[in-house]
């Protein structure tokens, strides 16, 4: 899961959405070295057993694009027995020719009945590093997070309860006893990258074939993998465990990522970085085209069918956009292009106003950055005109960002003050900062967005921006610059982009690639 979070954020959006050609960059077509197990016990611990090693392979258009390392140990920390969980991942692809190598170490201790005591998540990628670490209190009440990005860490505490657990509590809910056909497991425990109490559930299946990677065939357990959120669903991995409920076969929800349990031989093999284009990989694809949609027209209705087992709930009544006719199998979405001066109809007449959340500062918002700060200053429309404020720092942002890097996942704002690089992500990140800066409350909205170019034409995915102006979020994009939107984006969720728990929300839009089509049902 954690790969497949930092994935979704480091694909970013395609080329013809940001209407620019990246900088010519030429890496060389090298390998990438295994890597190394990079975490060492402190000084205060001892190793008393290694109890679980585990090696796997990513696989994604056949080839292999990263491995993962997992140990689980029994350890001493000042005389309390703990036990240790750590998990090396890494993933290489090519965006744009541009190479993107991403490893992510986490390093989990919880007490032998699964309670968690402590974490840390480590992500490098794209020259850039980021962290997060974890503590439970004494009483066991109070999970303290710190979030470090661009060289500055802020700490938070949420609600936890003692009996929550970590990885090692998760992974005994399907080997401690091992799982059985149409059994249902569930615990509450911390999620990797996620940084909050998420809801894990294991529905086992029925035994069945599953071709491995040296093509043999084995009969095993296929286990649906439900990770949610205050009851809400996140996603949803099919995979496949042995008779000791070890995971032997993964399959994450999104661009085709099969995930295969493996020797450390073949897992420590060259790895190759293939070409994703994001656009053909996660496309909804569209028959005929929408003119004007981001321009002219301001209003739509589409059909939304659905797959699988996609809640129409999935789609939320917020800004600028309500649902009706929702059935288990379809839902009709409405979309109007919102301004200040828009009369709301009465779907979007109660808007969910700003926490003070939508103005500090974060890890990945860093509202008082020198740089963030003098970008700020720049703007000439004065605080009294928010819109035309908003409108302004867009289109700054706009024509600032005119190298579209795809190398790393999720630049915080700083960084993107600093390089004046990135996709739409880096857009979002830096109006939000900029935004809040002149004291408009500001969120990002991650979903989808029309678009019509040479990997086909349709709905991708996308993130931009939402700003709090006379009562309503006023959706707006620097990606496109164009002075706010039209009816061509389809939001799926929305973030203060605060805490550790700030990429959560870009796990619902896995949910819908491959299993949503949309119809136009209306266009003025």
């Amino acid at each position: 899961m954690v790969i497949l979070l930092v994935m979704v954020a480091t694909t970013g959006c395609t080329r013809e959405v940001t209407q620019t050609d990246p900088a010519p960059q030429v890496e060389p077509n090298q390998p990438p070295q295994p890597q190394e197990q990079q975490s060492v016990s402190p000084a205060d611990e001892q190793v008393k057993e290694t109890l679980e090693e585990l090696w796997s392979a990513i696989i994604q258009q056949g080839r292999k694009t990263g491995n993962t390392h997992e140990v689980v140990r029994r350890i001493e920390k000042q005389d309390r027995e703990l036990i240790e969980s750590i998990s090396t991942e890494k993933i290489v692809m090519r965006r744009q020719e541009q190479t993107i190598e991403t490893n992510v170490v986490n390093r989990f201790l919880e007490t032998p009945a699964g309670q968690l005591v402590s974490y840390e998540t480590n992500v490098q990628q794209g020259g850039n590093s980021s962290s997060f670490a974890g503590q439970v209190s004494a009483d066991g009440y109070t999970l303290t997070i710190t979030t470090t990005a661009a060289g500055r860490s802020f700490s938070e505490e949420i609600p936890w309860k003692p009996e929550w657990g970590g990885v090692y509590a998760a992974a005994q809910l399907l080997e401690n006893p091992p799982i059985k056909p149409g059994q249902t497991r569930e615990t509450t425990a911390l999620a990797p990258m996620l940084n909050q109490a998420c809801q894990i559930k294991y529905v086992a299946g029925k035994l069945e074939p599953v071709k491995l990677l040296d093509g043999s065939e084995v009969e095993l357990l296929r286990v649906s993998n439900v990770i949610s959120q205050k009851d809400k669903p996140l996603m949803e991995i099919p995979m496949w465990v042995d008779l000791e409920g070890h995971t032997v076969k993964m399959a994450p929800p999104g661009p085709g990522m099969v995930i295969y349990r493996c020797t450390q031989d073949f897992a420590e093999s060259p790895i190759e970085a293939i070409e994703f284009d994001l656009a053909a990989e996660t496309i909804v694809p569209l028959a005929q085209p929408l003119d004007g949609v981001h321009t002219d027209k301001t209003s739509a209705e589409y059909l939304i069918t659905l797959k699988k087992n996609i809640s129409p709930t999935l789609f939320p009544t917020s800004g600028s956009q309500w649902t009706s006719d929702l059935t288990k199998k379809s839902l009709h979405l409405h979309l109007i292009a919102l301004r200040p001066e828009t009369k709301l109809p009465p779907q979007l007449s109660e808007q969910t106003p700003p926490t003070d959340a939508d103005l500090a500062a974060s890890s990945l918002v860093q509202v008082d950055d020198p740089l963030v700060q003098k970008m700020a200053t720049q703007a000439k429309t004065p605080n009294n005109e928010p819109w035309k404020l908003a409108l302004e720092l867009e289109q700054q942002v706009h024509q600032a960002i005119q190298q579209k890097d795809f190398s790393q996942a999720f630049a915080s704002a700083a960084e993107v003050a600093k390089s004046q690089t990135g996709d739409c992500t880096e857009h979002a990140v830096l109006l939000i900062a900029l935004l809040r800066a002149h004291q408009i409350p500001a969120r990002a909205a991650v979903g989808l967005v029309y678009y019509d170019g040479k990997s086909g034409r349709g709905f991708a995915y996308h993130m931009w921006t939402e700003a709090w102006i006379d009562g309503r979020w006023i959706p707006i994009d620097a990606t496109l610059g164009r002075g706010g939107i039209g009816v061509g984006h389809i939001k799926i969720a929305d973030s203060d982009l605060a805490g550790g728990g700030a990429l959560a929300a870009f796990l619902p839009v896995t949910q819908v690639i491959g299993n949503i089509e949309i119809k136009p049902l209306s266009l003025e």
